[in-house]
């Protein structure tokens, strides 16, 4: 695996870049010498202008180069698709590449999702609003869109949009969350309202059969948010897991309508019949509340996520959701409580990722030692059975000179290094709140 490029204040020691679609192996910042070491570096900060404003997306690493999306900015003030790439030379910073800028109407609007790339190279997201379709106040019901790389280097990136929902007889609206997608090209996401009850979908986007013709929308699943008997409003995406089988969370509904976990499976033989949904666990307060993250999945299909409140000092939990065996109840397990205090963070609204030996690591919105900027954090598992361990691995300053609010899950390095991304702060920011930054972190 290539070695990845140490720059000082931004100066790489590197001439040479992978492959475009190569491994994510981006620079490694280190401190300069007689500076302090701190575990995160501010790779941009954004101004607020064309550049884009807010970006409350998780990142994509491919190669030396991230790509995200800004809920703002830009010239209509709706939002950006963006790119970062690494310096390749010494006394360079990193160079932020605006791809897109989102228009409203008939282009989407708002995105607050990141982005995934297909084997192609071309990159799909959601917008939360926008579209073909008018609706949900006269702003759109959200769109999917897809970039596709320029023919040459240099040119433009191409957008389409390859569906506008409805909110309208049955179909979802407003997607929140990003798309996984499976071997054969499908999409699949959801909504955070819209389907036959209002409270969301789950839906799938089918690819066309013959080049440039229309790609296709399936509702798989339309959330009631019945107490008991199903969740409602998902603003998490779905977790694409074996045998094509989809999991996800909803901030509302479950036994006690604090949220739950579901399960959304194929029809038998991969026919076109109906999707079987389930519910797989509900929260009920102290052992979380307010499930807005997605979800990552472990070794045995141990499912792992996070609550912005409950738990039991009420800040938020990372909990751990263990499949029984032959059909037996799902079984949770809070690992961390967040207290929201000496330090400690406070709510989050990011899932967690999977690191060497087992180790979770992710943000919190809120919390840290300045009781407001939020953190990121290490969760530890513990070697021979007890207790789970955190380590609280930065403290983000605020809205002035730092980062402020990281509202999306990390994105972990072959390596080991942390990417991310806040919703506010920055060093280009004079007036609070500021418009939202791209770091790393060294665990």
């Amino acid at each position: 695996m290539p070695p990845e490029s140490l720059i000082c204040n931004g100066n790489s020691t590197d001439n040479s870049y992978m492959e475009r679609f190569g491994v994510l192996a981006l620079a490694l910042v280190l401190p300069c010498a007689g500076q302090p070491a701190s575990p995160v570096t501010t790779l941009y900060s954004f101004t607020g202008g064309n550049d884009g404003a807010n970006p409350y997306s998780s990142l994509l690493g491919i190669g030396k180069t991230l790509y995200g999306t800004t809920y703002a900015g830009g010239p209509a003030n709706l939002g950006t698709v963006f790119q970062l790439t690494a310096p390749s030379t010494i006394g360079r910073v990193w160079t932020e590449t605006v791809l897109h800028t989102f228009a409203g109407n008939g282009d989407g609007s708002s995105p607050l999702a990141g982005l995934l790339m297909g084997k192609t190279g071309n990159l799909y997201g959601t917008t939360k609003y926008g579209g073909a379709v008018s609706g949900c106040g006269g702003s759109g019901c959200g769109t999917i869109f897809e970039l596709m790389p320029p023919v040459s280097p240099g040119g433009a990136w191409t957008e389409s949009i390859l569906y506008s929902f409805t909110g309208r007889n049955g179909d979802g609206a407003k997607p929140y969350a990003g798309l996984a997608i499976d071997a054969t090209g499908n999409l699949y996401g959801t909504t955070y309202q819209g389907g036959t009850a209002g409270y969301g979908t789950v839906f799938m986007l089918k690819p066309p059969v013959t080049k440039g013709g229309a790609w296709t929308e399936t509702v798989l699943h339309s959330f009631t948010g019945q107490s008991g008997q199903d969740g409602g409003l998902p603003s998490a995406g779905v977790l694409l897991g074996a045998n094509g089988v989809l999991y996800g969370t909803t901030d509302y509904g479950g036994t006690s309508s604090r949220g739950a976990v579901y399960q959304l499976a194929p029809p038998a033989g991969g026919g076109a019949g109906a999707w079987t949904a389930s519910l797989i666990y509900s929260f009920t307060g102290k052992d979380g509340d307010l499930p807005y993250a997605g979800l990552v999945m472990g070794q045995n299909g141990v499912l792992y996520g996070t609550t912005d409140s409950g738990g039991a000092s009420g800040k938020g939990a990372v909990f751990e959701l263990a499949p029984g065996a032959a059909g037996a109840p799902w079984t949770e397990t809070v690992l961390y409580s967040f207290t929201g205090q000496n330090g400690d963070g406070s709510g989050s609204f990011a899932g967690v990722v999977i690191g060497a030996g087992g180790v979770l690591f992710g943000v919190t919105y809120g919390g840290g030692t300045t009781g407001k900027g939020g953190t990121v954090f290490k969760l530890t598992p513990p070697a021979g059975g007890g207790p789970w361990t955190e380590t609280v691995l930065y403290s983000f300053t605020g809205p002035i000179g730092g980062g402020s609010g990281p509202f999306a899950s990390l994105v972990l390095s072959p390596t080991g290094l942390l990417y991310g991304t806040t919703e506010y702060g920055g060093p280009n920011n004079t007036v609070s709140p500021g418009y939202g930054t791209v770091f790393q972190v060294v665990p």
